[in-house]
């Protein structure tokens, strides 16, 4: 059974339609890469999936769990929108660390507000659990650091851990690396692919498409809001089927 359920995902921003019946599904362990031109409904379709968009329509489902019913009021209380989130791990493209705080407290900050939440304070095994994250990183030197003290590369790596720190169904990445330069832009897909080899969850929006060949399972190209084309990787991206496809593809390859 698939571990998420995507279907017929629709979303407006006033008059201005954005996702146009979105549906997909993602098996546990599998690597999605959404790739498109800018503005044609990635980094949104993921705000939807965590939930900091609120779709206009269709359903979301995790692991058998109706996360997200448009048709039932129950599915969109503000009060459980947090617990929903749990469920997916967020990688944002510009980092979102808190510079006032360490590595290793930017990393267990969400555990330690969880934990306070839930009533279960453990501090030092969540200290444990994010020196080691950092250490999977390549980061255990670093910990005591602060972002303005660390590359963009090792800042993307810190936030990759603080989203593993939860223990995410599914980790989703939204160009995790349009903001670093192409030395550092190796340092972080290196990470993802291990993440890869080690079957975790993820879906990814990028523009690296020879990473998203190499190492996604399925590959999802929109254009306009919609879902072009889909398909496992090195199918779509080296045998499109749709013109809109190749297209794309082509002028990626020249630019």
């Amino acid at each position: 059974m698939a571990i998420l359920q995507v279907q017929n995902i629709e979303k407006h921003f006033g008059r201005l339609q954005v996702l146009r019946d979105i549906s997909f599904e993602l098996e546990a362990g599998q690597t999605l890469a959404i790739i498109g031109s800018s503005g044609s409904g990635k980094t949104t379709l993921l705000r939807c999936l965590n939930f900091l968009e609120s779709p206009d329509g269709g359903r979301i489902v995790v692991a058998g769990e109706t996360l997200f019913d448009a048709a039932d009021p129950r599915t969109q209380k503000e009060k459980e929108i947090r617990q929903k989130r749990l469920h997916f791990g967020m990688v944002f493209q510009s980092f979102n660390l808190f510079p006032q705080y360490t590595a290793l407290k930017n990393v267990m900050l969400a555990q330690e507000l969880l934990a306070k939440e839930q009533k279960k304070e453990r501090p030092g095994e969540m200290e444990a659990r994010s020196r080691e994250l950092l250490a999977r990183m390549g980061l255990a030197d670093r910990a005591d650091h602060y972002p303005h003290q660390l590359s963009g590369g090792q800042q993307q790596r810190v936030a990759i851990a603080r989203a593993l720190a939860l223990k995410p169904d599914i980790m989703c990445f939204d160009e995790p690396t349009s903001a670093l330069d192409p030395e550092l832009t190796g340092e972080v897909l290196r990470v993802i692919r291990s993440l890869a080899e080690e079957n975790t969850t993820m879906i990814i929006v990028t523009h690296e498409m020879a990473f998203a060949r190499d190492v996604a399972d399925q590959v999802i190209f929109m254009d306009n809001g919609g879902i072009v084309e889909q398909g496992p990787a090195r199918e779509v991206i080296e045998n499109p089927r749709e013109e809109r496809t190749r297209k794309f593809l082509t002028r990626y390859s020249q630019s």
